[in-house]
């Protein structure tokens, strides 16, 4: 895919527009030179887009690059609204462009760099009142697009951006949640960054970027994180062996669990019991303490 925004003068032209309501449509395969925003306003429709069939449902769009194989099915008695806008961007100058916008935007210029194929988001802000705005400025003049439609076309790419950005930021924070509450209930088994990735579904690498973005650490010292923090309250709150406080604790060893333990805290699970253990013993004596308005009593339980 070509760069388009590797040029220092670079400058947009709107190529076609629409706004219908299709009670069915079948468009055949194609591909052109412009990118294309398609938005559906209302009832659903099919794109199918590189060979993906995609499914789009009011207040949702979608951004196909240009070169790319598309087509747009609306079945019969299943009508649809649609927004639609085409446009080019080149070195030809015209009256949109578009260098402020990349200087400015460091959001926009982000995603253009290395914008996919195509792209699918729902309207999170005001994405179809930026469409609107715009097809009817220039309904009223298609041919000499003035400031107010520089401004208009600006705002759609600006709000464009910041649906796909808050849709990825969305989609992986739900793989993340997913992936630790996986690990929360297979904590005392066997764990598997596969595993772990199928359940989230998405594949391992991106859960692993996910981590080291997000929770700034690796899958594999996340899950030491938590088992640790497992051991460190069985041994300050229980009685249990340092063996079995290693298996409650997801670890397949004593020796494994005392090793790591070492490495992360500095000293052995043994001394730590012995520095922090807050173990209350079960006998006050042959007294209960009564607590009421006038203070704390002691009474004899066995007289």
């Amino acid at each position: 895919m070509e760069d388009i925004f590797s040029e220092k003068k670079l400058y947009a032209a709107v190529t076609a527009f629409y706004a219908l309501s299709l009670p069915e449509y079948h468009m055949p395969v194609h591909s052109h030179t412009s990118c294309e925003l398609m938005y559906v306003t209302d009832g659903v429709c099919t794109v199918f887009c590189d060979g993906t069939e995609i499914s789009l449902k009011q207040n949702q769009f979608i951004f196909i690059d240009s070169a790319v194989p598309h087509q747009l099915e609306i079945a019969a008695g299943h009508p649809c609204s649609i927004l639609n806008l085409e446009f080019t961007v080149h070195t030809e100058k015209t009256p949109l462009p578009m260098q402020q916008l990349l200087e400015e935007s460091a959001e926009f210029r982000k995603f253009w760099a290395s914008r996919p194929p195509f792209a699918v988001s729902d309207d999170q802000r005001s994405m179809g009142y930026s469409m609107k705005d715009l097809l009817s400025r220039l309904q009223k003049q298609p041919e000499q697009p003035d400031f107010l439609f520089r401004l208009l076309f600006y705002r759609m790419l600006l709000e464009m951006t910041w649906c796909f950005r808050r849709r990825r930021s969305a989609s992986g924070l739900e793989y993340l949640k997913k992936a630790c509450d996986y690990i929360d209930r297979h904590l005392l088994e066997e764990l598997s960054i596969p595993a772990i990735a199928a359940c989230a579904g998405v594949n391992k690498s991106y859960l692993q970027a996910l981590f080291s973005r997000t929770m700034h650490c690796t899958i594999g010292s996340y899950i030491n994180q938590k088992r640790l923090n497992q051991a460190v309250f069985l041994l300050t709150n229980s009685s249990l062996s340092v063996t079995d406080v290693a298996f409650a604790s997801g670890y397949n060893s004593r020796q494994h669990f005392a090793h790591t333990f070492q490495k992360f805290y500095g000293i052995s699970p043994s001394h730590y019991r012995r520095l922090h253990s807050r173990q209350l013993l079960p006998d006050t004596g042959n007294s209960r303490y009564r607590i009421d308005t006038d203070g704390a009593r002691q009474e004899p339980m066995i007289k």
